[in-house]
């Protein structure tokens, strides 16, 4: 029994020396939890942006004026067309579209459209609106209320969640592969190798930048690709700014784990910091749900993430065509993540490990 205690104490021990073990054990669902619960859980009172959009009605005034009168909703009226952009955007939580009703006695059928991407917190949203289209029409429904998520030749929900996976997968890609590869080139004494060779390393850092810019492009090709002959990705983006758009994300997530192998001591480390700096960006990059319903002050720290940038010139490149017009301003702003990174990766640069 003593032997069994002390054999089950030295396993104990090694796993709580395993940081990466400890991270993905424990860490990473805590992550879940605490991420998910500032953005949801805190009992904090809701909030939605809805689009109000179709035929001109009395019924339609009292629907506005209702959700005008409460804190609950800011409301944007406009084209059709505007306000289901808007939605697929992420900026509107729903938008209700009203039909010609040919009456003034009867009340319009209503579509409200909402966005698949924001998961749950859509489905609170449609039946808030419905409280609120039942209300408005004196406790009697109106003849048809229709829910529809966007969709058909507007925008469907892969060609907004599409651009947002490759996102993911570029950052993965740049900042993981990168940061742990090159702390191991340096533990392995590949760096040091190459430094007394005539091979200059600069060489050997632009081959692993173009072969990383390489895989980018692959990574789009299958994604897109997958999404398009899988689940009807509509590509209606310039070919150009999409490629322009991938290569500067790629490029500034590359920086950042260039960074991190600078400052990292081991691999272990490495990949610690890589996973603490990718995974909250995960979820407050608008690619599984929009950051809209998220408490106010969580909200501008989205504004300093890189990916969430990354995540809509993708989108506007590929779903939506908007031209390098729609997007400079993410791409300059990856771009001076790259120059910020770069700066740290170069002055943390190391041939060798540090000594113990």
């Amino acid at each position: 029994m003593t032997a069994l205690l002390a054999m089950v104490r030295a396993n104990i021990t090694m796993s709580l020396r395993n940081r990466a073990a400890l991270f993905w054990n424990l860490a990473f669902p805590a992550l879940f939890i605490v991420i998910f619960g500032v953005v949801f859980g805190r009992g904090e009172s809701v909030h939605f942006d809805v689009g109000v959009t179709g035929a001109e009605s009395a019924y339609r005034d009292r629907v506005v004026q209702a959700m005008s009168e409460s804190p609950t909703f800011t409301v944007s009226q406009g084209s059709q067309d505007e306000e289901l952009r808007a939605l697929a955007t992420g900026s509107r939580g729903v938008v209700a579209v009203f039909a010609d009703s040919g009456s003034a006695d009867q009340l319009p059928a209503v579509t409200i459209y909402y966005n698949a991407t924001q998961g749950p917190v859509s489905q609170v949203a449609v039946g808030v609106m419905r409280q609120v289209l039942t209300g408005a029409a004196g406790g009697t429904p109106p003849l048809q209320i229709t829910e529809q998520a966007v969709t058909g030749d507007e925008v469907s929900f892969m060609d907004v969640f599409a651009p947002g996976i490759l996102a993911m997968s570029l950052m993965n890609s740049g900042v993981i592969s990168l940061a742990t590869g090159f702390v191991t080139y340096r533990e392995k004494g590949i760096l040091r190798r190459i430094r007394v060779t005539p091979f200059p390393l600069t060489s050997f850092l632009l081959a692993r930048v173009i072969s990383q810019l390489l895989i980018a492009l692959l990574q789009a090709v299958i994604l897109l690709g997958m999404a398009w002959a899988l689940f009807g990705l509509h590509l209606r983006g310039n070919l150009v700014v999409t490629l322009v758009a991938i290569l500067v994300g790629a490029l500034a997530f590359l920086a950042i784990g260039f960074a991190i192998s600078g400052i990292a001591p081991n691999t272990e480390t490495s990949a610690s910091y890589a996973n603490l700096i990718t995974f909250p960006m995960l979820f407050l990059s608008g690619i599984f749900f929009s950051m809209e319903n998220a408490p106010a002050w969580l909200q501008p720290i989205t504004k300093v993430l890189p990916l969430p940038y990354l995540v809509n010139a993708l989108r506007e490149a590929i779903t939506f065509d908007g031209g390098f017009a729609a997007i400079w301003q993410d791409l300059a702003v990856l771009l001076l993540f790259f120059v910020a990174a770069m700066a740290v990766a170069v002055r943390f640069f190391r041939w060798d490990t540090k000594p113990a």
